[in-house]
């Protein structure tokens, strides 16, 4: 299937369904996303069957810019199947860590190369990570005590 932009392809792999909403979550945000797709794995299906199934959905997905696949967690059945795929296809980008604001980053930025995208959603997750309790106490402070901004 021929791209006619330059955008990755993405896969989103995850325990149970966190790969399916949190694409919806994203698209919510940032509207319709083509050429992703997503693996859950659920406690129905086994390592080679979630390996056939991404095996399935790559080969529907317009790969000839690259792919990137995101999971959820690095050592589970996810990451394991996702890992699988550096070894054997070309181009691809496998990361741990999935959430909403390495989603954002991504689906806003499609058209860079991979290394670009594995540098800034580096940046992306590790700016997700905040302790708000912290940030809106000092917030509060600093506005003399009358409130939360």
């Amino acid at each position: 299937m021929a791209n006619n932009n330059s955008e990755v392809a993405v896969i989103l792999a995850s325990h149970g369904y966190l790969a399916k909403e949190a694409l919806r979550s994203a698209e919510m945000i940032v509207g319709k996303q083509e050429n992703c797709a997503y693996l859950a794995v659920t406690e129905n299906l086994n390592l080679d069957q979630a390996k056939e199934k991404m095996n399935q959905m790559y080969d529907e997905l317009d790969t000839s810019n690259g792919t990137i696949i995101i999971c959820d967690i690095l050592g589970g059945t996810p990451s394991n199947v996702s890992g699988t795929f550096c070894l054997e296809k070309e181009n691809i980008l496998v990361l741990s860590g999935l959430n909403l604001p390495m989603l954002l980053d991504l689906f806003t930025n499609r058209n860079r190369s991979l290394a670009e995208l594995a540098e800034s959603l580096e940046k992306s997750y590790n700016m997700g990570f905040q302790n708000i309790s912290e940030r809106f106490k000092e917030e509060e402070q600093d506005e003399d005590g009358s409130g939360i901004l």
